[in-house]
């Protein structure tokens, strides 16, 4: 059986034509440096490449919520720490208050003192990390203007008295940041927690009182009042310490976890890189088989094409 000369050089020419799809997409290859510029040109390794990369994308979100997380910590954390130094500072005034070689105007200027203090916790209380309230809890923003997580209120009493105490704004439930898969961390306890439930401001507002008041009927009374202050300030002391502790325990947690994800990371990276990075070497040796077949190819069409109806025959 005689094979057609139109059938010969159709197929001759399918080989040129699928030579030179190869050639283009081996040079596309070289040229690009990767494995592959279609999902067609190997489908394996682009699910894996796909997988890998989805992984990556994955670490950088979870990346990205430790950096937040650790922001937020070490602002509490120097911010508790400013706070100590402060009530540190309130129990030296009390104790200077407690000595009975003071006297009125003396004590007033140790209140005035302790007002100053109360205002700079109160502002250190309200701290704000970009637009974020720090210790407000889950409710980081959307206060009305003017409005703060705490805030120092005067309280009239039946009798006339005026009192001042500091209210929460803030939420009650913890700021929390996911970190990983079904993972989440408290980063740090809400203001309510750390600053109302302490006595803080309950006792330093106390104290001021106190020594307003100077009840030189009584001295040994006061004495005994001012004595129970340094006690509780002792108290609050420790307990901002102990709330130190705890953040400080978070953020080595959190740097722990943020190596772990960086080296994940790298090693998925390498992998990808693997799976997508040509082997220019064995595509150089590819691309010069290729180009023989094509030359070849060429110079049988051109004997083909040559061909007379008399030879032929």
């Amino acid at each position: 059986m005689r094979i057609g000369f139109n059938t010969r050089f159709r197929s001759i020419l399918a080989d040129l034509n699928r030579l030179s799809s190869e050639i283009n997409l081996t040079q596309l290859k070289i040229s690009s440096g990767k494995n592959f510029l279609r999902p067609s040109d190997d489908p394996s390794s682009v699910v894996i490449s796909l997988n890998y990369k989805q992984g990556i994308f994955n670490i950088e979100k979870y990346q990205r919520a430790i950096e937040d997380g650790l922001s937020i910590l070490r602002s509490q954390e120097a911010t508790l720490g400013n706070i100590q130094d402060l009530i540190a500072r309130a129990k030296v005034l009390a104790i200077q208050a407690a000595n009975n070689t003071q006297n009125a105007q003396s004590r007033q200027a140790i209140a005035n003192e302790i007002e100053g203090i109360i205002s700079a916790i109160l502002s250190l209380t309200n701290s704000q990390l970009g637009e974020k309230y720090i210790f407000a809890g889950k409710k980081t923003s959307g206060y009305t203007p003017g409005e703060k997580p705490f805030e120092l209120v005067k309280e009239t009493l039946p009798d006339g008295q005026i009192i001042e105490k500091v209210v929460y704004n803030g939420s009650i439930e913890d700021l929390e940041v996911g970190y990983d898969e079904n993972l989440s961390i408290n980063l740090g306890e809400n203001g309510q927690k750390i600053f109302i439930d302490s006595g803080l401001f309950e006792t330093l507002l106390g104290l001021k009182r106190t020594l307003q008041a100077n009840n030189t009927v009584d001295y040994k009374k006061e004495q005994y009042n001012i004595q129970e202050f340094i006690g509780k300030l002792d108290n609050v002391y420790n307990y901002i310490s102990a709330k130190r502790g705890e953040i400080g325990s978070k953020i080595s947690h959190l740097e722990t976890k943020k190596n772990l994800y960086q080296d994940f990371k790298e090693t998925l990276q390498t992998n990808l890189g693997n799976v997508e990075s040509a082997d220019l070497a064995e595509l150089a040796t590819k691309l010069q088989s290729l180009t023989i077949a094509y030359d070849a190819a060429l110079r049988a069409t051109v004997m083909v094409s040559d061909l007379s109806l008399a030879k032929y025959l």
